[in-house]
């Protein structure tokens, strides 16, 4: 008789909570941890999945241990392991590490240089079987940050491990499709001052007026969300909103320039996105193909994240 162990698997970030469960279910739950830490555990206990998934095992991965709540990604880490067993008390909790394997919950409170950040590895490491042979490029753009992570034969084999290595490569970008200020992307932006005038470009406000989510709204890459608040200035992300905080950071109103002008300024700070990430795309590639000289031109491109269509 086969016995068939149900497993959940958690993805801990900074924004929100990831959860899928080995029949094939899966679900998304905002929470701004660096807000409310103390509710991990409740808003871990609310997911609709647990109403008809009893686990005999959950499998942990994170990136909320860098949330500024924490005064270290260490105690980070453990705070959101100790959050995971406590809801989940009679169940075996196995958390993932940048060293390819899983750990106790136990183990994982000493490990946790390894624990912090590794849910790019995890996915690497599954997404890897659909590359067995050869190499491949996996592309996984989010909401906050873009892994651009080289793989081997189906084997992920990234240059750094930490994120500050990470960055170092250029296989971790800082840049997603909602979370990433605008002023993180662009300088300034296209402006026309008056009907008879060329545009020019105006330096921007160095402030976290508008982020990437309101640009893609304008330009509608992404749909509107009016109940969703979790934005620069927690109103609704419709697009209406949205021109106001893309104006705000010209330090005026929409009244004060029109729509047309700021949607194009909205597709402006797109394509300087989009450039950006191209240009990271194709380093990670050019290394890729210098590392495989005899496969240059076979290198395959797997592509992952809610944010996938930006690099499509």
């Amino acid at each position: 008789m086969k016995i068939t162990v149900q497993v959940l698997g958690l993805d801990i970030g900074g924004a929100n909570i990831k959860a899928a469960s080995s029949d094939g279910n899966s679900e998304q739950l905002p929470f701004a941890i660096w807000k409310s830490p103390e509710q991990l555990a409740d808003r871990l206990r609310s997911l609709q999945l647990l109403s008809s998934l009893q686990p005999g095992l959950v499998a942990l991965t994170m990136t909320a241990e860098l949330a500024d709540c924490f005064p270290t990604r260490a105690a980070g880490v453990r705070f959101i392991v100790q959050a995971v067993t406590s809801v989940f008390p009679q169940i075996p909790v196995r958390v993932w590490l940048t060293s390819g394997e899983f750990c106790t919950a136990e183990e994982a409170y000493d490990l946790t240089e390894l624990a912090a950040a590794a849910n790019w590895h995890a996915l690497a490491t599954w997404a890897g079987r659909a590359v067995p042979q050869g190499p491949a490029l996996l592309i996984d753009v989010g909401s906050t940050t873009t892994d651009l992570i080289p793989l081997s034969d189906g084997t992920p084999l990234p240059t750094g491990l930490n994120d500050l290595q990470r960055l170092a490569t250029g296989e971790l970008l800082y840049s997603g499709v909602r979370r990433t200020p605008v002023c993180a992307i662009v300088r300034s932006l296209p402006l026309q001052l008056s009907e008879d005038a060329e545009p020019q470009l105006i330096p921007i406000a160095a402030e976290f007026f508008a982020a990437t989510q309101d640009v893609h709204l304008l330009t509608g890459s992404l749909p509107e969300e009016p109940q969703c608040t979790d934005t620069a200035d927690g109103r609704p992300a419709t697009r209406e909103a949205a021109l106001n905080r893309l104006a705000h950071q010209l330090c005026c109103d929409a009244t004060d320039i029109a729509p047309a002008q700021l949607t194009a300024a909205a597709e402006f700070v797109a394509e300087q996105q989009l450039q950006q990430l191209l240009a990271a795309i194709r380093r990670r590639l050019n290394e890729l193909a210098s590392q495989h000289p005899q496969q240059s031109h076979r290198i395959r491109v797997l592509l992952s994240g809610s944010g996938a269509w930006l690099a499509a």
